[in-house]
C-alpha cells in the first residue's frame, strides 16, 4: 500500500549479495535454458533478520507501488534507457537518479480489497498539482470532464524530500488533498524508514 525510495534497508553489501545470490543466478539459468530476456525483472524479496534474501515472486514488469518512487527520483530518459535495452547497449547507459527521498502512499477506493467500488467521483486533483510531488493514475476513468474511481488501487500520492520525513510529510499532503466517498489509505508509510532514520 506504498514504497520508498532509496530504503536505508538495502546497504551496498545487501545490495551485492541480493545481486550475488539472487538476480544474476536468475540470468544465468534463464540463458543456460536458451531464453533471451530483455525487459524489467522485479524480484519480490523477503529479507531474514540475518540479511538472507527469499525470494517471494518474480514479475516480467515494474513493481506497484515501488515503481511511483523509483520513477520521481529518475532523471534519466527512461524511453532511452528502454531504446538502449532493446539494442543490447544498456550496459553503455548511465542512470543518473535524484538523490532526495521519494515515498508513496496508494490511495484506494472504497471496497478494497475485497469488491472496490467503482465511479466515485475524484476530488481535489486540482489542488494536488499545485502542490509539491505527485499524483500517479492507476485504477481510474475521465468521463463527462470527471475523473471517476476505477479500480481497487486508484492513485499513488508520491513526494519528495531531503530525508524520508520530509517526503513523507510531502505524500500526505498530497494524499490528504485528494477525496471521494469511502478513499482510504495506510497512515504509516515509510514508518521503519523515519525511525532508522532517527538518531
Amino acid at each position: 500500500m506504498g514504497a520508498y525510495s532509496p530504503a536505508a534497508l538495502v546497504t551496498p553489501a545487501l545490495h551485492a549479495r541480493v545481486m550475488r545470490e539472487v538476480i544474476e543466478p536468475t540470468l544465468r539459468g534463464l540463458a543456460l535454458e536458451g531464453m533471451a530476456y530483455t525487459g524489467f525483472l522485479y524480484a519480490g524479496l523477503m529479507i531474514s533478520p540475518d540479511g538472507t534474501p527469499n525470494v517471494l515472486e518474480f514479475n516480467c514488469r515494474l513493481g506497484d507501488p515501488e515503481t511511483q518512487p523509483l520513477l520521481m527520483r529518475l532523471q534519466s530518459d527512461l524511453t532511452r534507457l528502454c531504446e538502449a535495452a532493446l539494442g543490447g547497449r544498456l550496459d553503455t547507459a548511465a542512470v543518473q537518479w535524484d538523490p532526495r527521498v521519494a515515498l508513496g502512499v496508494v490511495m484506494a477506493a472504497a471496497g478494497y480489497p475485497e469488491d472496490a467500488r467503482r465511479g466515485d467521483v475524484i476530488e481535489g486533483l486540482e489542488r494536488a498539482a499545485r502542490l509539491p510531488g505527485k499524483i500517479f493514475h492507476a485504477g481510474t476513468r475521465l468521463e463527462s470532464g470527471k475523473v471517476l474511481t476505477n479500480g481497487g488501487r486508484v492513485l499513488c500520492a508520491v513526494g519528495l524530500g531531503a530525508g524520508i520525513t520530509a517526503a513523507q510529510r510531502a505524500a500526505y499532503a498530497l494524499a490528504d488533498s485528494v477525496h471521494w466517498p469511502g478513499l482510504h489509505y495506510r497512515r504509516d508509510i515509510g514508518h521503519r524508514g523515519v525511525r532508522m532514520a532517527q538518531p
